[in-house]
C-alpha cells in the first residue's frame, strides 16, 4: 500500500473513532435560553434565596447545585423536579408560581449544574428526555 492511501485510511478511522467518543454521551444537550436561566435566577433571588441561598448552595433548605444535590437527583427527570417545585415550593406558599416560573427555576437549576445553554426555552414537553446525572 502506497504512503499517501495509508494516511487517508487512518485520518478516516481517527475521524470515525472522534465522531463515536463525540457522541457516547460526554456532551450535554441544549434544553433552555440563557435568557431563561437569568429569569430562574432573578426568581431565585425573589423567592428562594432565603432557604435555597443565591447560588442555590443551601441555607436552610436543601442546595440545588453539585454533587450532593446531583446524588440525590440523579437518575430523575427534570420532570420530577418541576413537579416537585410545582406542588411544594416556596414553602408555605406551595402552588403560587406559574407554569412559566416553575421552567424558569428549571431551567436555572439546570444551568447551575452544568447543563449548556441553546437557543430555545425550555418547554414542559422536553422536560421528561432530561435526566438529571449522576456526578
Amino acid at each position: 500500500m502506497k504512503q499517501p492511501a495509508l494516511s487517508l485510511i487512518l485520518t478516516g478511522l481517527l475521524a470515525t473513532a472522534l465522531v463515536f467518543a463525540e457522541g457516547s454521551g460526554a456532551q450535554r444537550a441544549a434544553w433552555f435560553s440563557p435568557a431563561q436561566a437569568q429569569r430562574g435566577q432573578a426568581l431565585v433571588f425573589q423567592q428562594c434565596a432565603g432557604c435555597h441561598g443565591a447560588r442555590l448552595e443551601g441555607r436552610y433548605g436543601p442546595l440545588l447545585s453539585g454533587p450532593r444535590f446531583l446524588s440525590k437527583w440523579g437518575g430523575r427527570s427534570a420532570q420530577e423536579l418541576r413537579t416537585y417545585i410545582a406542588s411544594r415550593m416556596p414553602l408555605g406558599r406551595a402552588g403560587t408560581l406559574s407554569e412559566a416560573q416553575t421552567l424558569d427555576l428549571v431551567a436555572y437549576i439546570l444551568q447551575a449544574n452544568g447543563y449548556p445553554s441553546g437557543g430555545q426555552e425550555l418547554k414542559p414537553d422536553s422536560l421528561p428526555q432530561i435526566e438529571l446525572t449522576k456526578p
